[in-house]
């Protein structure tokens, strides 16, 4: 898995360069947003027949565990590769049972633009108390207006306390005695 970043142009001219690269059998872009697309790039050589035969990334292979029955989690673009691959193994005589289906989250996942504001918030001391940088003065650092940046910063913050705490605004299942 790989992730570009810049503008579309560039990021789609990258990707088309990675599909020319020796070896490459297959580049899958996923949904660019914020000057960011995250890429799944599918070598000729892979570690397993089954990633071989279907656009799969292993996350846990059991050819790498020393119990058995092994768990094997893997990245799957469609469904019909997860098919394939389920098939694949019943041919080979190997039993499997599916325990888990789930779509790939990226809980905290910051914008480049928060990323490198954040952390020259971080390295400027806006976050410590007391501040050794306020707001106006951070915002003339990194080049943006004290509104715009307070709303980069509060998204940033939102966006890394979802992935910490595992909630979604859309839940709010959060009670108070």
């Amino acid at each position: 898995m790989l992730e570009l970043q810049g503008d579309p142009s560039s990021t789609h001219s990258a990707t088309a360069a990675i599909r020319k690269l020796d070896g490459v059998r297959d580049v899958i872009e996923g949904a660019e947003a914020d000057h960011t697309m995250p890429l799944l790039v599918v070598m000729d050589r892979p570690i397993c027949r089954a990633s071989r035969d279907a656009a799969i990334i292993c996350v846990d292979c059991p050819l790498n565990s020393e119990t058995q029955p092994a768990p094997w989690r893997f990245i799957i673009r469609r469904t019909s590769d997860f098919r394939n691959v389920l098939s694949a193994l019943s041919s080979e005589g190997i039993q499997s049972k599916v325990v888990d289906i789930s779509t790939l989250e990226r809980k905290a996942e910051l914008t480049g633009r928060q990323r490198e504001i954040v952390a020259t918030a971080v390295a400027k001391g806006y976050f410590e108390f007391p501040r050794k940088v306020s707001l106006t003065e951070l915002s003339g650092i990194v080049g943006v207006k004290p509104s715009t940046l307070s709303e980069i910063l509060r998204s940033a913050e939102r966006r890394i306390m979802e992935g910490a705490m595992g909630v979604t605004p859309q839940e709010n299942q959060v009670s108070f005695p």
